[in-house]
């Protein structure tokens, strides 16, 4: 692994366990058992990191959540498209948790993030269709532009949400894959009786 993708991956690890506000660069180089210089040589600052962090993150949504095509099978489709969505949060948590002030802070990383979103709303959109196309659920067309919203607003803020309610313990993979259960809770109310076999399903085999 190259130097410049070692900060990186180091930077996460220690930004997850430790929260972006408390770690410095002296720290990610003590960490990787480099010389301040060096760190700098491939990143001016912090910010920077932070940075490829997030695109590494952006690449990950691009990759990883996919849209469903006609030969997908539903109940398959869906709790891939959960657990990769739910795996992505865990893995980059520190985003999720401190996206709002890095947003206000990092003018550059707002427009990152804008892409990011945009993304991850076509995603969700291209889901619920393909949901109502296979009369998995029935939903009118007007309505899919809010659910969508709901399904970012549990996605977007599940790591704080979490951390709130359990104030004084370290948060864990299986409390951030919980958010699986209301995602699906989401779709239930508008699930066709075949849709309702499959979310049932899916609620009682999160991880």
């Amino acid at each position: 692994m190259k130097t410049k993708d070692k900060i990186i991956q180091a930077s996460l690890k220690l930004f997850n366990q430790q929260g972006e506000r408390v770690v410095t660069t002296n720290h990610i180089a003590e960490h990787l058992n480099i010389s301040p210089g060096l760190l700098y040589y491939h990143f001016k600052n912090k910010e920077s990191i932070i940075q490829a962090i997030f695109l590494e993150y952006t690449l990950h949504i691009k990759n990883a959540i996919t849209v469903p095509n006609d030969t997908s099978d539903p109940s398959e489709f869906l709790a891939t498209y959960c657990d990769d969505i739910f795996e992505g949060i865990w893995h980059y948590r520190f985003l999720h948790l401190s996206m709002p002030t890095l947003l206000i802070q990092h003018n550059e990383l707002h427009n990152h993030y804008l892409e990011a979103h945009q993304l991850l709303i076509a995603r969700a959109s291209s889901a619920v269709q393909w949901l109502r196309d296979f009369e998995l659920i029935e939903i009118e067309e007007n309505q899919i532009a809010t659910l969508v919203d709901l399904m970012r607003l549990v996605t977007g803020f599940w790591v704080g949400f979490s951390i709130a309610n359990h104030l004084g313990t370290e948060l864990t993979k299986k409390q951030v894959h919980a958010g699986r259960e209301h995602l699906i809770a989401l779709l239930a109310p508008y699930a066709t009786p075949s849709g309702k076999v499959i979310f049932n399903n899916l609620s009682t085999t999160v991880p």
